[in-house]
Parts: C-alpha cells; structure tokens; sequence
C-alpha cells in the first residue's frame, strides 16, 4: 500500500470511530437519573482491565471524564 491508501483506511477507521463514540456519549446522558454518583471506579476499572494497551487505556480514561461532564450537566 502506498501512502495515501493507508490514509484513506484510516480515514475509514476515523469515521466509525467518531460514529461510536458520539453513540457512547448519547447513552452516557441518558444515565444522568439511573445513577446515584457519577464516579464509579469499580466500572471503570473493570472495562479498563479488559484492555491491555497502555495507549488505548488512556484513550478510555479520557471518555470516562468525558462521560462524567456529560452526565453531570
């Protein structure tokens, strides 16, 4: 593959990636009256065990702040 086919995949993978998330957030507002607290630790911890990627792991962190902004507003 040459350059520009690489960045036409990605491309590809960007799209979707930005479609899950933003679905991510919309059911992240909806769990702004099911939940007691936002902060819940023992779920974060448990989604970010299943991720064996250091990189990634940050990724997540970042939407778990991103999530509890959404759900405290």
């Amino acid at each position: 593959m040459n350059l520009k086919e690489y960045r036409d995949e990605i491309d590809k993978l960007d799209e979707k990636i930005v479609s899950l998330l933003e679905e991510r957030l919309k059911i992240a507002s909806k769990l702004k009256g099911l939940k007691k607290e936002i902060l819940d630790s023992n779920r974060e911890n448990e989604i970010l065990d299943r991720i064996e990627s250091k990189d990634i792991r940050e990724i997540y962190q970042e939407i778990f702040e991103i999530s509890k902004k959404i759900q405290a507003n």
